[in-house]
């Protein structure tokens, strides 16, 4: 019996030690933010595509993805843009070059070493009608939907991490 009641316990240690072991393993997922907005006599594509990983509660990394390796992910994405490409800078706003420039600070800045809780509670929407895309306190200073974008894709991810 005392054999048993050993073996048993000796079980239950090892599955102890390996839930807590996988716990602690990053976890990479993937989100995205899509959407056609429309216009009289036109309309466009815009997305964002990231993948984000996590180590216990806390973001380690955002990777976001360009255009093309977004398409070359989805089937469905098409030519939709995270940045437009045309957009030119103007009073206080970045246009695109400054746009990408400016993506990889603000990402660490914005992400990488916040809890799970931390980044879900950002408030952000990005929505066909271009009336509603916000951000509040998060934002990319001058591109305020490509923000949005970001942020909603990141928290996409985040809800496809097991609970």
């Amino acid at each position: 019996m005392k054999k048993v009641l050993v073996i048993a316990l000796a079980v239950v240690m090892a599955l102890a030690v390996v839930a807590f072991v996988a716990c602690e393993q990053p976890q990479t997922v993937t989100g995205k933010c899509y959407y056609t907005a429309q216009g009289t006599g036109w309309s466009a594509s815009y997305g964002c595509m990231v993948d984000v990983t996590v180590k216990g509660d806390v973001i380690t990394a955002v990777k976001l993805y360009t255009d093309k390796e977004a398409a070359a992910a989805d089937s469905t994405w098409g030519d939709a843009h995270r940045t437009t490409p045309s957009w030119t800078a103007a009073e206080g706003q970045l246009g695109y070059e400054a746009t990408e420039a400016a993506y990889e600070d603000w990402l660490a800045d914005v992400f990488v070493g916040k809890t799970v809780a931390e980044v879900n509670a950002y408030k952000a929407s990005a929505t066909a009608d271009g009336q509603s895309v916000s951000t509040e306190g998060v934002n990319l200073k001058g591109a305020t939907q490509s923000a949005a974008r970001v942020i909603v894709a990141v928290q996409d991810a985040l809800s496809k991490l097991p609970a």
